[in-house]
């Protein structure tokens, strides 16, 4: 049985399915595998049905507009476009920002932090801790500059450089502690380098004795809407490695750009140029 037929398969109150309702969605999913414009004997043979019944229910699709033909075969309407934009704004990492940070605090038993970037800001929208003793101490609600944070750090990573020299000259970095990045062409390396890597790391750069390590998190159109990292004692976060520490990271991201529609998680190779973000 084709694998459109086996993912729509009946539940347990499969009695209230209409099995005509059922057979059109799948013909209307069937798209979403297949390249467009789609002739009948393959969209038939796709879901499991004969290319006559196919038909009518392309035909039914079609007089809604969910489906439109022209030479080749058949395609999209653009209502469904409308239905997946309404979905789409829909989806925000508000919504399960806290849920995420409290998964990421168990799985690291460090403080998990995820925000938002709001001009030269992070503003932290959901705050987790983790059961560990010497734990990081902060709540949703507090602003810490972008600069100097592995969240800041790595939704700054992915602007283009003028905006991020845009941002420094409004908002002139301040040096917190002795690690702090401040000058323009030492910290436009470093977000070079975390785009390249795909995480951020905050070396003691805000509180000495803390490290933070963070990662971006993406919607639906590949744009950085957000930011998950974790935080915890410099000698602690060495211990069990930053590398090790940061795939968790990566992986919390991960699953938030996909609750966002996000199609995948761009990984840059280790060899990747760096991109033209440090200035000129």
């Amino acid at each position: 049985m084709c694998a459109v037929r086996n993912a729509i398969a009946p539940g347990e109150n499969s009695r209230y399915q209409v099995r005509a309702v059922t057979r059109a969605i799948d013909v209307l999913i069937a798209f979403g595998s297949l390249t467009a414009p789609v002739d009948l004997a393959t969209l038939a043979r796709h879901v499991g049905l004969h290319p006559t019944t196919a038909f009518r229910y392309l035909e039914s699709l079609k007089a809604r507009g969910l489906v439109r033909q022209r030479e080749g075969g058949y395609e999209l309407g653009s209502p469904v476009f409308e239905l997946a934009s309404t979905y789409l704004r829909g989806l925000s990492v508000w919504s399960f920002a806290q849920e995420l940070a409290e998964r990421l605090a168990t799985t690291a038993n460090e403080t998990a932090s995820l925000g938002v970037l709001d001009d030269s800001q992070v503003l932290y929208i959901a705050i987790a801790h983790g059961q560990r003793e010497l734990g990081i101490q902060s709540s949703p609600g507090t602003r810490h500059p972008a600069h100097c944070t592995a969240l800041g750090k790595a939704m700054l990573s992915e602007l283009v450089w003028p905006e991020v020299e845009a941002i420094l000259a409004a908002h002139p970095p301040v040096r917190l502690t002795a690690r702090t990045l401040v000058e323009p062409d030492t910290l436009g390396a470093d977000l070079a380098s975390i785009r390249r890597r795909g995480y951020a790391v905050d070396d003691e750069e805000r509180t000495p004795g803390v490290i933070c390590i963070g990662a971006p998190i993406r919607d639906h159109s590949g744009g950085v809407v957000g930011a998950i990292s974790i935080s915890g004692p410099a000698f602690r976060i060495h211990e069990r490695g930053v590398d090790e520490m940061a795939q968790l990271v990566i992986g919390a991201a991960a699953e938030a750009s996909a609750r966002l529609g996000a199609d995948r998680i761009p990984r840059a190779s280790p060899t990747a140029a760096i991109p033209s973000i440090v200035p000129r």
